[in-house]
């Protein structure tokens, strides 16, 4: 009874807020959050308005700017390297997307097994990730290199001298050879995101597909398969939108060559902007293939999403 008459008389007593008081307790949530907001501000914000209004200028970065309306955009219509760039584009994520995502859900399926060792397996799969692009790059390079690199000189010593092409430098190989770059160094990181939907899946369901004499092979198609459909949609989403904003690998290594057979279009974005100095027109490349790849990712998970509810009905 004394404790309640305490807490009651110790409410009754308590001061009101003050305005100052009041206003400083309403703002510290947002407050907490302001250095992010503003470094979302600087650098994401401020970057993509700054980019629309780029868009409609004429500027090489030195003289006075010049508005021009939507002359960059229909600027793209006669860009006679834009057409076999944006082909690039899409040869690219074709390989790197079937590439990655197999090659991801195969080594997923594999390493989920009771292996000895599996740990191991996981972490130096998963290495390639981690390294930096300059060095996937500069280490491909040299092996792809016709005279000395490891994978020619293999070749030859298989007696295979006739299949030593210059990989890097024959339009026929060069972008094929990037495919097989990209592939490397995703693959783990979606191999991580499968082995994640493997271990969702309950093993009683392999338990009575075993009972019921079903192969490993029934299993993958009828169980596996079926209950990693989500992964896959986010595995292919991702990998898309990568393949087709991809820059660093062929930069480093081609530069777009041998004869535009590896320009794609972040590349060519690049190259408008920073060697021919046309920013005005660069930006405007810009949110052309922001625009591209918004529709055809939405386009991609709504179809991918669709089959998965007909297959569910």
């Amino acid at each position: 009874m004394a404790n309640s008459l305490s807490v009651a008389s110790s409410k009754t007593t308590r001061k009101p807020l003050s305005n100052r008081a009041r206003l400083w307790r309403a703002l510290t949530p947002y407050l907490w959050v302001a250095p992010a907001l503003l470094l979302y501000l600087a650098f994401k914000l401020m970057p993509l308005v700054g980019g629309v209004v780029l868009s409609v200028l004429r500027w090489d970065g030195i003289a006075n700017p010049v508005f021009v309306g939507l002359q960059n955009f229909e600027r793209m219509f006669g860009d006679e390297t834009l057409g076999p760039a944006l082909l690039n584009n899409f040869k690219y994520a074709l390989g790197t997307v079937v590439g990655k995502t197999v090659l991801a859900l195969f080594l997923a399926v594999l390493i989920n097994q009771e292996l000895r060792g599996r740990g191991f397996y996981r972490t130096a799969l998963f290495l390639p990730v981690v390294m930096s692009f300059v060095v996937v790059g500069i280490l491909w390079s040299w092996l792809y290199n016709d005279q000395f690199g490891l994978i020619n000189n293999l070749l030859r010593a298989l007696g295979l001298g006739a299949l030593t092409p210059d990989w890097l430098g024959n339009a026929g190989t060069a972008m094929w050879s990037l495919i097989i770059v990209d592939i490397w160094k995703w693959y783990g990181f979606h191999m991580v995101i499968f082995l994640a939907g493997l271990q969702t899946i309950p093993a009683e369901l392999y338990d009575a597909a075993l009972v019921d004499g079903a192969s490993r092979w029934r299993q993958f198609w009828n169980i596996t398969l079926p209950l990693l459909r989500p992964i896959v949609i986010v595995n292919v989403t991702l990998s898309l939108m990568g393949a087709l904003n991809v820059f660093d690998i062929p930069y480093i290594m081609t530069e777009g060559g041998p004869a535009n057979a590896t320009n794609v279009l972040a590349l060519h974005i690049y190259i408008q902007s920073f060697k021919f100095y046309r920013l005005g027109y660069g930006a405007a490349l810009s949110y052309a293939l922001l625009l591209l790849v918004s529709v055809i990712a939405l386009l991609q998970i709504r179809l991918m999403a669709r089959g998965s509810d007909g297959a569910e009905d």
